[in-house]
């Protein structure tokens, strides 16, 4: 056997990359399983997924159930007699019926090194909880979350400055080499599986849009770390003049000023809006006010200093 009958079921963009380089391989993908279809925006609109987009234009059929248990839809994987299934943040718990269909197993590809991590926000909570390395960890999948036997890990550094749309593209490059490898391995036969160690689980949280909400009372690094952990959503923000304001960038000035009160523009210039914390200073570099570009603040004040007077408190 040099070639796999595959079933690939994901949603995100980190998902479709490693669709794209199974399309460009060997392997034949007879089927894409793929979230339902969510409105999106101040219009609602229907959009697709980046694993939708690329289904439809290879054309290879897409299921977008609802319900996993449905036995229809069971009854119809089972049918179509693939060789495995290959999950990659797709946004689901797969069921035993499904992970026990396909004669080579279900398997997942996961961007952390498990078991920490866990769940549905691993890239995020490694750059939030200030981790120097990641990685891609491959896993036979039981019908727990992230909890199945490793098949495969490799390592990734995290800089200080990789958000998670910077470190996303370096774990799908390890990812994507990672899924080939072990392929080739199930395919010889020479798999070996490795329990995790269930004393050093660590769970990622949901993220919600409201989470990005800068509180001054945090420390300074632990804002910074926000700001590139939720980059590029949901986006750290600040009201001020009633004026939602997206943070994009930003770094840390690491002197602790007592004399100013926590959440005081200190200054604003070309160099950034610096604001006190409470230990600490953050200064934002780039913004993006409503219905604007982003922008460098330096730009932005040439027309709004006014908005980010020295002195306020936000």
């Amino acid at each position: 056997m040099n070639k796999l009958k595959i079933i690939f079921a994901g949603t995100a963009y980190f998902s479709a990359e490693h669709l794209k380089a199974l399309i460009n391989s060997s392997h034949n993908i007879i089927l894409v399983i793929s979230q339902p279809d969510l409105p999106s925006g101040r219009g609602q609109k229907i959009i697709f997924s980046p694993v939708k987009k690329i289904s439809i234009n290879n054309k290879i059929p897409i299921y977008q159930p609802k319900d996993l248990n449905d036995k229809c839809f069971q009854k119809k994987l089972l049918q179509l007699n693939a060789d495995i299934m290959i999950v990659v943040s797709y946004g689901q718990i797969i069921p035993k019926k499904i992970l026990t269909m396909f004669p080579k197993g279900c398997i997942n590809v996961h961007a952390s090194l498990l078991p920490r991590w866990r769940g549905a926000t691993p890239i995020q909570s490694a750059i939030l909880y200030g981790d120097k390395e990641t990685g891609i960890s491959i896993i036979k999948m039981n019908e727990k979350i992230d909890s199945g036997t490793i098949i495969h890990q490799i390592k990734c550094n995290i800089s200080s400055e990789d958000t998670t749309y910077s470190l996303s593209l370096k774990l799908i490059k390890i990812g994507i080499q990672a899924l080939f490898e072990v392929l080739e391995k199930i395919i010889k036969n020479k798999i070996v599986e490795k329990k995790q160690n269930q004393k050093n689980v660590i769970l990622s949280k949901k993220i919600y849009k409201k989470d990005g909400l800068l509180n001054w009372n945090d420390k300074a690094k632990k804002l910074e770390r926000l700001i590139r952990a939720f980059n590029p959503w949901p986006i750290c923000y600040f009201i001020i003049e009633n004026q939602l304001i997206k943070v994009w960038q930003a770094k840390l000035v690491p002197l602790e000023k007592k004399n100013f009160h926590i959440g005081e523009i200190i200054s604003a210039n070309d160099d950034g809006i610096q604001i006190n914390t409470s230990y600490q200073i953050l200064k934002i570099e780039k913004i993006q006010l409503s219905g604007k570009k982003i922008m460098d603040v330096k730009n932005i004040l040439l027309s709004k200093k006014k908005l980010f007077k020295i002195g306020t408190i936000i």
